[in-house]
């Protein structure tokens, strides 16, 4: 290339630097910005390896890239383009110099702790690019410069590769001659590189990455130290054989320490995974001197008996001077939990007039006193440290400043959250109040050296530190905007923060800010939003190298697909990624959300029994993070509880849901909303169990806590309302059971209009009300009327709608219109029958209804196969309740045939199994048996008795007066 020629339209030749089979490297002066530049050519033909210009784009954009790092050790790249020629020109830092392997290869030779510093700083640089998101791929001494001022840099990140093969390509197992063990390797077809520093798993072919990069400098600064590469070698087929060896032994006559040694090694560890995960670990093990360590020790503990009463005159001295000062960190709460902001927050709580209000602001005081002093108390033990070993090891001095950081991060959190409360009157917040102070981040993670040096690092640049420290604090109230349900508010916020947040190029932090952010998408209800949002969390995070927080936000997703959108067969091949992240992460809090959100998956598809397991391990891992006494503990209890009522396991659910109801009423307070909803929770769980009063007792004080905390018109009121109503319509209260019942349906009419699908489970709830009490014509049309509703909604083949047409044909019955019932439950059965099969037991009461219509209208053949398929569908291996309905159905059809005594047996079983309540009817059938067939006549008479006082307590009249007519015939 001439001196004088001018390339790219701003850079003039001025000489040829070096030059390879790639391309050359020339010295040029950069026109526009009048200052002398390093320009790299990589020849067309080598920049286009593929043939299809996308290698030329992945270089150019490669050296871009490198353009935005800028760091001391690192050699800046100024600018990138394709020249007419196809060829790629990269311009960069000029260095006065040479390379780090002349440096090192200095007579006499430098010290090896001089050869580690240098180390140390190409290693920053290196690290700096991996922060970046940038691997090197060729890192070697001969890729790293030495200035004429003494400075360190690193070149040609990944250029040498961006022009090659794609990184999957496997390289030929090739004899070569030991000087090539040094070069580059561009044969074509193989991954490029220098083989004597290559990791062993780049030679098969895999992708370059970090780890890849740490055995390269390992390897580099082991020939730095020890004068050879790791291993001699003379073919890569021997490279390739490293697998199954060990790291190579340091010379025996080396003068290098034993702990450089142990860190260097560790760095080429065959396995990929044995080595350190990052760069920085290397460095952190390399300035962690011991020798150092102990004359620091020296210093501050004195040499000898003649200075000790000065030395322990120097410490009292500090201890009148440094004590003060970090006793003074008090004051860094003033203003986020001290006595004017209790003030504001107890008097903000109680305003809101809720039951509860009082009671909570004392419950909050103690757990953020709490937490306040635990927070003051680790502050001042930091500062403590930090002014007792002023001169402590690199590793320390980090170890200091994360924890700093840690703590700070957990005041910005208290400080949003007291201001919350404290800002105003918030009924919402008052019941999130004691839950969201549990949910502050623990304080015992600032403590953990081991969890602050393992998690991705803060940048080493001191200005770009403290940017994202400060952004740091402005993210993390988002957690508790998110934890309040302060979702639009969280949501402003967000989009105040990411513009802040995306340039400074911390992945970590943004991966956190997204998924907050997307968390709070998705408890504002925007799914499609949030999915989107989780997907950058994710893509951020992996690039942080954020294990635990890539499956957090893996784990969102599945519960945005699975559950919030309802897309069951997106959710089946999402789970097992999300399982596999979740143990990769290996966090115990992240898996047991994740086993949370699966459970629910399983539940929501009927798979009760694998739902428990789940719901069993997240049980055992709150309790294990939390304590047995944590609100968490209680939701997993809760969600335990419910599925095992749904197993049909009540004394099971009974016993996790009364855990779940004494670990609230101790943690938020006996008349706290939560409260409620578990007492709910047993009462229907009472109720299976056929316990109706005890039942009856636990929906009552759910009701009054409600009422009294939300108001008689809230939806929850109408719900608790609505269960009620069931559990005295189970006692045969059936008047209380109406009033209710109207009640309920009065503010779901008004508050979600009289169409909602709400409404019209309401409206059957009533609707067997007035069955009950014989009022069958008001029955019907509140039938009617939901049927209708639910038609609209969820079509005419949906099974709630047959369960709607099973009631509509029972009252059509009742009303001897038995012509139309027999329509009704016919279309009843075809619903069901395609929805859940021939044979599931819920066919079993319209097929009852149907026979008994037929009976009534005399048609005894087919009535006959309704009523025992009805009962084989109830069969089980124990007696049991279901059975009841069907016998009954069977007696009466023995009486209408004229056949009373073959109807007694079936009657006598079916009142043997009947619930209480239920039995009337029963109980006058067979009396009618009894008479009929001439049997215990008396017997009979007695038990038309009972009915007939049953009937006048409950309000049945028509049944009433059928069943004292009979007896005024017969006495």
């Amino acid at each position: 290339m001439a001196p004088g020629r001018t390339l790219a339209g701003r850079y003039t030749v001025l000489d040829v630097l070096g030059q390879g089979g790639m391309g050359v490297v020339l010295a040029a002066y950069d026109a526009r910005l009048d200052r002398r530049v390093a320009l790299k050519l990589v020849h067309s033909r080598e920049a286009d390896r593929g043939g299809d210009g996308l290698a030329q784009v992945r270089m150019v954009r490669e050296a871009q890239s490198m353009a935005r790092l800028n760091h001391p050790h690192v050699v800046a790249v100024y600018d990138a383009g394709k020249l007419e020629d196809g060829s790629v020109f990269i311009a960069m830092e000029y260095v006065q110099g040479q390379t780090l392997r002349s440096w090192c290869q200095h007579t006499p030779p430098r010290p090896w702790r001089k050869v580690i510093d240098a180390y140390l700083d190409a290693g920053r640089g290196l690290a700096a690019a991996h922060a970046a998101g940038l691997v090197h791929r060729d890192f070697k001494p001969d890729n790293v410069l030495v200035g004429e001022d003494g400075r360190v840099r690193v070149t040609d990140f990944g250029l040498a590769r961006a022009g090659s093969v794609p990184d999957d390509a496997k390289p030929p197992v090739t004899a070569l001659p030991s000087s090539a063990m040094q070069a580059p390797l561009t044969l074509p077809g193989s991954v490029l590189g220098t083989p004597a520093y290559m990791a062993p798993e780049l030679l098969q072919g895999q992708t370059a990455n970090v780890r890849s990069d740490v055995y390269a400098f390992c390897a580099s600064l082991h020939e730095a130290l020890h004068g050879r590469v790791p291993y001699p070698m003379d073919s890569m087929a021997s490279i390739l054989r490293l697998k199954e060896r060990q790291p190579p032994v340091p010379p025996e006559d080396s003068q290098v320490p034993a702990w450089v040694s142990r860190a260097v090694l560790q760095g080429l560890h065959p396995d990929p995974l044995q080595r350190p995960g990052s760069l920085e670990q290397v460095l952190r093990r390399l300035e962690d001197d011991p020798e150092v360590r102990r004359r620091t020790w020296l210093r501050m503990g004195g040499l000898a008996a003649s200075v000790a009463l000065l030395a322990g005159l120097a410490v009292w001295t500090w201890g009148r001077q440094q004590g003060p000062g970090c006793e003074s960190l008090e004051r860094r709460l003033e203003g986020v939990w001290d006595a004017p902001v209790k003030a504001r927050v107890t008097q903000a709580l109680e305003a809101t007039g809720l039951p509860y209000a009082k009671d909570t602001a004392r419950r909050v005081e103690r757990l953020l006193d709490g937490y306040a002093q635990a927070w003051v108390k680790q502050r001042i033990e930091v500062c403590q440290v930090a002014a007792a070993h002023p001169a402590e090891a690199p590793r320390a001095q980090r170890l200091e400043l994360l924890r700093e950081a840690c703590l700070e991060q957990r005041r910005s959190q208290l400080q949003t959250f007291t201001g919350l409360l404290g800002r105003g009157p918030d009924p919402e917040l008052v019941d999130k109040a004691v839950p969201v102070a549990q949910a502050l981040p623990p304080l015992e993670y600032c403590a953990d050296a081991q969890a602050l040096l393992a998690a991705v690092p803060p940048p080493e640049d001191p200005q770009v530190r403290a940017r994202v420290e400060a952004l740091r604090a402005r993210v993390e109230p988002l957690a508790v905007l998110l934890s309040a349900g302060k979702y639009k508010e969280g949501l402003a916020l967000s989009e105040q923060l990411l513009p802040q947040v995306e340039p400074v190029g911390h992945a970590p932090l943004l991966a956190r800010a997204l998924l907050l952010r997307a968390q709070l998408q998705e408890g504002a209800g925007d799914y499609k939003g949030s999915e989107s949002t989780a997907l950058r969390a994710i893509s951020e995070a992996a690039r942080g190298r954020d294990a635990v927080l890539v499956a957090r936000a893996w784990n969102l997703r599945l519960l945005l697909v699975g559950i919030r959108q309802a897309r069951p067969k997106d959710a089946e091949w999402l789970e097992p990624m999300v399982e596999t992240v979740v143990e990769l992460a290996g966090d115990e809090a992240t898996r047991a959300d994740s086993l949370q959100v699966r459970g629910r998956l399983l539940e929501n598809v009927g798979q009760f029994k694998q739902a428990r397991e789940h719901y069993e391990s997240v049980l055992s891992l709150r309790e294990k993070l939390h304590g047995k006494s944590h609100l968490q503990v209680a939701l997993a209890l809760m969600d335990l509880g419910n599925v095992l009522r749904r197993m049909g396991q009540y004394a099971q659910a009974r016993e996790r849901l009364e855990r779940a109801l004494a670990i609230q009423r101790d943690t938020v307070g006996p008349t706290h909303l939560s409260v409620a909803h578990t007492l709910a929770s047993l009462g229907i769980v009472f109720k299976e169990l056929g316990q109706f009063e005890e039942a009856r007792v636990r929906h009552e004080r759910a009701l009054d806590i409600v009422e009294a905390a939300l108001g008689p018109d809230h939806l929850q009121t109408a719900t608790l309302l609505s269960q009620l109503g069931n559990v005295l319509l189970e006692q045969g209260r059936y008047e209380e059971a109406r009033a209710r019942h109207e009640s309920g349906l009065a503010i779901l009419e008004k508050a979600l209009g009289p169409e909602h699908p709400n409404v019209s489970k309401v409206l059957a709830s009533l609707g067997i009300d007035l069955a009950s009490l014989g009022r069958y014509e008001d029955a019907r049309l509140r039938f009617e009327r939901a049927l209708a509703i639910q038609e609209k909604t969820f079509g005419p083949e949906h099974p709630d709608v047959a369960a709607m047409l099973t009631n509509l044909g029972g009252v059509l019955a009742d009303l001897g219109r038995n012509e139309e019932a027999k329509a009704r439950l016919e279309r009843a059965l075809a619903v069901l029958e395609k929805a859940l099969g021939p044979q599931h037991p819920m066919l079993s009461i319209p097929r009852t209804l149907l026979g008994r219509a037929l009976t009534r209208l005399g048609r005894y053949e087919e009535a006959q196969p309704q009523l025992d398929r009805a009962l084989a569908l109830q069969q089980q291996p124990q007696e049991h309740a279901g059975l009841a309905e069907p016998l009954t159905g069977l007696g009466l059809l023995q009486l209408a045939r004229g056949k009373p005594a073959a109807a007694v047996p079936l009657l006598e079983r079916a009142l043997r199994l009947a619930p209480e309540e239920a039995a009337t009817e029963t109980r006058f059938v067979l009396a009618q048996a009894l008479w009929e067939s001439k049997q215990e006549r008396p017997r009979a008479l007695e038990l038309a008795t009972r009915s007939q006082k049953d009937w006048q307590r409950r309000g049945n009249a028509p049944r009433l007066t059928e069943v004292s007519q009979w007896l005024a015939s017969r006495r």
